[in-house]
């Protein structure tokens, strides 16, 4: 398998969403980047180990979608007031622009 950290932000999104391979999954869920990590988070092929381990993500934005995959089994309580809209945000994150959002 390739060095994942070699390739673009929009290659590893693309495939964030669309892979099945759990132990590529499981290398995309390590990516520096938060958003990567958030689209791992809502993949529905990844394990219960791999949901887990996002849900305890010290970045909001993912341990948040990651609490939300039916494959997670940790519990966990976020306060409403830390829920903003970016966290909430359901667009696929291939074709967002945070900085252009209201």
């Amino acid at each position: 398998m390739e060095d994942l950290r070699k390739l673009p932000v929009e290659k590893l999104l693309d495939m964030a969403y669309k892979s099945s391979c759990i132990q590529e999954l499981n290398k995309l869920c390590n990516i520096e980047s938060m958003i990567v990590r958030r689209v791992v988070a809502k993949n529905r092929n990844i394990n219960s180990y791999i949901a887990n381990n996002l849900a305890t993500d010290p970045v909001l934005n993912v341990s948040y979608i990651a609490l939300k995959n039916p494959n997670c089994t940790i519990k966990r309580d976020l306060h409403e007031n830390e829920l903003v809209k970016c966290v909430v945000c359901d667009k696929d994150e291939r074709y967002m622009n945070c900085t252009l959002c209201n």
